[in-house]
């Protein structure tokens, strides 16, 4: 299959989801695309159009983390975490929020304070859900 051929699929499953209230209908089949995504040379490609799905769909349940969090974890220090940054900075989702807080459990990441104050801005932007502002607000408390 062809990235963009995957990246519907992945969107018919987000929208198959979100109709039946059922977030199997979207974890279930979305291995086996995660599975097409990993044989894909430049794989790392599926990063950003994938969390800008995320960022569409934000009262989806995709997992903890699930299979795009799965997959997107494997690019973890080959320039996934600016991705994810860019991300938080558009729009801010309480997947992608926990997302960040995986990062932060590295203790050796460098960047932990640069997502603190990524967290500090979410958590006190009114314009922002009260889901989204309090899950910053219990990772703030958990890391300070």
């Amino acid at each position: 299959m062809t990235k963009e051929e995957i990246l519907d699929k992945l969107e018919d499953l987000i929208l198959k989801a979100h109709k039946s209230g059922d977030k199997y209908d979207f974890i279930d089949e979305a291995y086996d695309l995660t599975d097409e995504i990993e044989e894909h040379e430049n794989n790392h490609d599926f990063v950003e159009p994938i969390l800008k799905l995320i960022e569409k769909s934000p009262n989806i349940d995709f997992g903890g983390p699930g299979p795009l969090g799965s997959f997107i974890e494997q690019h973890y220090k080959k320039g996934y975490e600016d991705i994810l940054v860019d991300s938080l900075n558009r729009k801010p989702t309480e997947y992608t929020i926990h997302l960040l807080h995986r990062l932060m459990n590295d203790k050796t990441n460098s960047k932990r304070n640069e997502y603190l104050n990524i967290l500090k801005s979410i958590a006190g932007n009114q314009n922002l859900g009260k889901e989204i502002t309090e899950n910053a607000k219990e990772i703030l408390t958990y890391f300070t």
